[in-house]
Order: structure tokens, then sequence, then C-alpha cells
């Protein structure tokens, strides 16, 4: 069995980076700053638990694509 030389620290492959973006995204559009540490918490859980199990699959499902693409730019960056 062979291996995949992992690229250091590649965002194209840890999945959570894409969450983030989501929680981002979904946050920005839908409060302001938060005014304290609890308020940031609670937007975070909320934020985190509205992520669709679709989404989780959907993820899941791109990992060989992203493999692929990783592999293909030698490490580099890709458009994931």
């Amino acid at each position: 069995m062979g291996y995949i030389p992992w690229p250091p620290q590649s965002p194209d492959l840890n999945l959570i980076e894409a969450l983030w973006a989501d929680m981002e995204t979904g946050l920005g559009q839908i409060h302001e700053r938060a005014p304290d540490r609890e308020t940031l918490v609670v937007m975070l859980q909320a934020a985190w638990n509205s992520i669709a199990p679709e989404r989780l699959s959907q993820l899941i499902a791109s990992i060989p694509r992203r493999l692929e693409a990783v592999i293909a730019a030698e490490g580099n960056a890709t458009r994931y």
C-alpha cells in the first residue's frame, strides 16, 4: 500500500476549514459583532448546530476530488 505525502497544514484537505468558512459567512449575515464572550459562544453554538447533515455528507464526498486536486497541484493551493 502506498501513501500520500501530506502537504503541511493544507486547508484543501481539512474539511473543518470549509465548515468554519460556512459559519463565518452565516454569522456575518445574521449578527453584528458579539458584545461579549458569552454571546459569542451562544452565536457560535447556534451556527455550528445549524450545519445541515447534507453539508457534512457533501464535504465527505468531496474528499476524493480534493485529494486528486492537491496531487495534481503537487501540494500547492487548489480551488478548495
